[in-house]
C-alpha cells in the first residue's frame, strides 16, 4: 500500500451538511479517541476507480446519471466491514452514480475502505469489542445539492493504519445536476 495511489469518486455535500457530518467525526475522535474518524473529509464514496481507464468528461457524464430531483437523507450510523458510516437514503441516486462510474471507468485495483451508501466515518481503529458501544447520534439532515469529485488518496503507511498518515487531494469537482427530464 505504501506509495500506492487510490482514485476515489465521491459525492461532496453542501457546506451545511459537511459541517453537520464534521461535528459527528469530531465527536467520534473526542469521545473515543478514534483518529481514523477524521482521516477524510465528509464525503460519500461512490467507487474506487481505475485511473488508467478514466475517460474525458467523466464527471459531467457521471452527474447526468443521477435522477433529477434526487434528495439524500441521513439515516443513522451503521458498521460496514469494520468501518463506520453515517448511512444515507438517496432514493436511488447513489446506486445510479456508482453503476455509471464503474461502467465508464471500471473498479480500481484496490480500496482503502469499503464503499457504501453513506458518509465515511472511519473508526477502523476501534477494536472489535469496542464497536458495539460506538453508535453516534446522527441528527436528521437532508440535501438535494452536492458535487461529484475525483479524489486522489495516498497513504504513507502500509496496513490497517493507512489513515494515520494520509494525503488526499480533490483533483476535479463538478456540481451534481442530475439528468434532465424529457
Amino acid at each position: 500500500m505504501r506509495g500506492q495511489t487510490f482514485l476515489l469518486c465521491a459525492m461532496i455535500p453542501p457546506g451545511s451538511v459537511e459541517a453537520h457530518v464534521g461535528r459527528v467525526q469530531e465527536a467520534l475522535f473526542s469521545e473515543h479517541g478514534l483518529a481514523s474518524s477524521q482521516a477524510v473529509p465528509p464525503l460519500v464514496p461512490i467507487a474506487f476507480l481505475d485511473p488508467e481507464r478514466l475517460p474525458g468528461e467523466f464527471l459531467p457524464k457521471l452527474g447526468r446519471s443521477a435522477p433529477s430531483g434526487w434528495r439524500a437523507r441521513l439515516q443513522g450510523a451503521e458498521w460496514v466491514e469494520g468501518h463506520l458510516y453515517a448511512r444515507i437514503d438517496s432514493g436511488g441516486a447513489w446506486s445510479a452514480l456508482r453503476q455509471a462510474a464503474l461502467a465508464q471507468c471500471g473498479m480500481g485495483t484496490g480500496e482503502l475502505f469499503p464503499v457504501a451508501e453513506g458518509f465515511y466515518l472511519g473508526c477502523a481503529d476501534a477494536p472489535e469489542a469496542m464497536r458495539s458501544g460506538i453508535n453516534p447520534s446522527i441528527p436528521p439532515a437532508s440535501f438535494s445539492s452536492a458535487a461529484v469529485a475525483l479524489i486522489v488518496l495516498r497513504p504513507a503507511r502500509e496496513g490497517p493504519a493507512w489513515w494515520s498518515e494520509l494525503h488526499w487531494e480533490i483533483t476535479e469537482e463538478r456540481p451534481l445536476r442530475g439528468r434532465k427530464e424529457r
